[in-house]
């Protein structure tokens, strides 16, 4: 059996997420608490996709209207469209923040908006992160760094077009930083309690 990472002492719902949050991972191995990430099948080994279809993502969430994904963190999308500032008060008001996409994250919740929203590619959403404070220190709504790689933003961004672009959007299922004030969907997030 090929693998690229094993952690021991785990359940095979955080091996799945594990996989989650690894850019490519598709395949894993659970034996006696232990994870193995495949770099190619092998047997007893479980898809991803499988394990993960969208009636399993599903659970209830103790906040109205936010479905639960990923088993830690429960999702809440908006169609109406509003700035950033006031997309970050209406996810406030309704017990959560907007969605933010750590490094350590991304993979998994990137997934979990292809299942929920198909049609996500073709759509922008505001994101809880900005460089309001500091041009070009972006950062997540807790204060944490977001990372400038190219595996999380589109081509040539962050560009501050026009010298505004102070928010982050999903585009394209990746970052893009755009005006704060244009109006967009946006996606509000809280932890499971």
């Amino acid at each position: 059996m090929e693998y690229s990472v094993s952690v021991t002492g785990v359940v095979v719902t955080e091996c799945g997420r594990l996989c989650m949050s690894i850019r490519g991972c598709n395949l894993f191995h659970y034996e006696s608490s232990t994870c193995y990430i495949l770099n190619s099948p092998a047997t007893g080994s479980i898809n991803i996709t499988t394990m993960f279809g969208l009636e399993n993502w599903r659970e209830s969430c103790n906040v109205t209207d936010y479905p639960l994904f990923g088993g830690q963190f429960c999702i809440k999308t908006f169609d109406d469209q509003q700035n950033w500032a006031t997309a970050k008060n209406t996810c406030s008001q309704n017990g959560g923040q907007l969605l933010t996409m750590k490094s350590d994250d991304f993979f998994l919740k990137q997934e979990v908006l292809k299942r929920i929203i198909p049609e996500i590619s073709d759509r922008r959403y505001w994101l809880g992160g900005n460089d309001k404070a500091t041009e070009g220190d972006w950062r997540w709504n807790d204060g944490s760094s977001i990372l400038l790689d190219p595996h999380y933003w589109t081509p040539d961004n962050p560009s501050n077009s026009g010298g505004k672009e102070d928010c982050i959007e999903l585009r394209y299922l990746h970052f893009n930083d755009q005006d704060c004030a244009y109006q967009k969907k946006f996606i509000c997030e809280k932890l499971k309690v």
